[in-house]
C-alpha cells in the first residue's frame, strides 16, 4: 500500500493520451475526454514511446479527473500482469518474454512483468483543496538487465480508485478496468497499422468486477450470519478485496478465487473459483 501525499492543482491537460475520468453518481466514468480506443468491451489508451533520445521512457500521458468531491487519494491499481503482442501468432502472450513495465509517480514505483504485478496500487494524486487533478506518471519499458525491448505492443489492464489518507477506506469505488497499450516503433518495425491490428484482438484476461464482488459479499452476509454477523465496507488488504468483521473473520477475493481467514476459521484458506460462488448466489 502506498502512503504518499502531494498537493494538486488542476490545469488544462497537455500531452497525450489524456486518460480522463469523472466521479458521477457514485461511479468513476472512464474516458470522458474520448481519447481511448475500443478493445472489445473495454477502453484502451495507447501510450506511444516516441522520444528519439529516450525511446523507452514516456511521461507525456496523463491521468485527469473531475468531480472527485470526497477528498482523499486517487490511485491506479493493476488488474493483470504484462501482455506482449505476437505478430507470428496474432495473439497476446501471457508468458515467454522478458520485457517489463515500470510505472513511476513521484517516489512511488511499480514493476509489472509477465509473472508479477497484478494487484499493485500506485499513487496518482492527493485531493486537498479541489475536486480535480492532473498527474503524469512515467512509463518505462525494458528487459530486466536494462537492455532494449522489442518493437511491438505491450498491454496491462488497470483501474483507478480513491482511498482515504489512511489507505484503509475506499472513497471512490474502482472504475471499470481499462487497458494501457504501450507502442514501440523505435526500429521502425511496428508501425501504426500493425498496432491497429493488435486492438482487433481482445486478450483472454480474467478481470475483477468489484460491484459484483460486493453483491456476493452482501449475499454471504445474509446467508451466513454466524460467520459474517454485520455489514461492513469492502477494502483492499495485501492484494485481497476483502471484508473483515468484529469476530475477526475475513472473507476476500484475489486472482479469481475466494479466501477466508481469522476467528473460528483459523489460517487463510482458499475455497475455489469466485465464479462458482457467483453461480451459487445466482449472480
Amino acid at each position: 500500500m502506498f502512503l504518499l501525499f502531494a498537493s494538486v492543482t488542476a490545469i488544462a491537460h497537455e500531452g497525450a493520451p489524456n486518460m480522463a475520468f469523472r466521479w458521477h453518481d457514485g461511479n468513476i466514468e472512464v474516458d470522458t475526454a474520448r481519447q481511448g480506443r475500443v478493445l472489445g468491451d473495454h477502453t484502451a489508451f495507447v501510450v506511444p514511446f516516441t522520444d528519439t533520445f529516450t525511446p523507452y521512457r514516456m511521461g507525456d500521458a496523463g491521468f485527469t479527473g473531475s468531480g472527485f468531491d470526497q477528498g482523499g487519494i486517487v490511485a491506479y491499481q493493476t488488474e493483470s500482469t504484462l501482455l506482449k503482442w505476437s505478430e507470428a501468432q496474432s495473439q497476446w502472450l501471457h508468458e515467454g518474454f522478458e520485457e517489463q513495465i515500470i510505472i513511476s509517480r513521484l517516489a512511488d514505483e511499480n514493476i509489472v512483468t509477465e509473472e508479477e504485478g497484478n494487484g499493485l496500487q500506485g499513487f496518482i494524486a492527493t485531493l486537498i483543496t479541489g475536486t480535480s487533478f492532473e498527474a503524469h506518471p512515467t512509463f518505462q519499458i525494458q528487459k530486466p538487465d536494462g537492455s532494449l525491448p522489442d518493437d511491438g505492443a505491450y498491454m496491462v489492464f488497470v483501474n483507478i480508485l480513491g482511498l482515504d489518507e489512511s489507505g484503509e477506506h475506499i472513497l471512490y469505488q474502482p472504475s471499470a478496468p481499462f487497458a494501457l497499450v504501450f507502442h514501440i516503433n523505435a526500429q521502425t518495425g511496428f508501425d501504426r497499422l500493425a498496432l491497429a491490428q493488435t486492438l482487433q484482438v481482445v486478450p483472454e484476461v480474467q478481470l475483477n468486477d468489484y460491484n459484483r464482488m460486493d453483491t456476493l459479499f452482501d449475499w454471504a452476509e445474509s446467508q451466513f450470519n454466524e460467520l459474517f454477523p454485520h455489514p461492513v465496507e469492502s477494502r483492499f488488504i495485501s492484494g485481497f478485496y476483502a471484508r473483515c468483521y468484529d469476530n475477526s473473520v475475513c472473507v476476500g477475493s484475489k486472482d479469481g478465487k475466494i479466501y477466508t481467514a481469522g476467528g473460528v476459521l483459523g489460517e487463510i484458506a482458499e475455497h475455489g473459483s469466485i465464479e462458482n460462488f457467483y453461480q451459487t448466489a445466482g449472480l
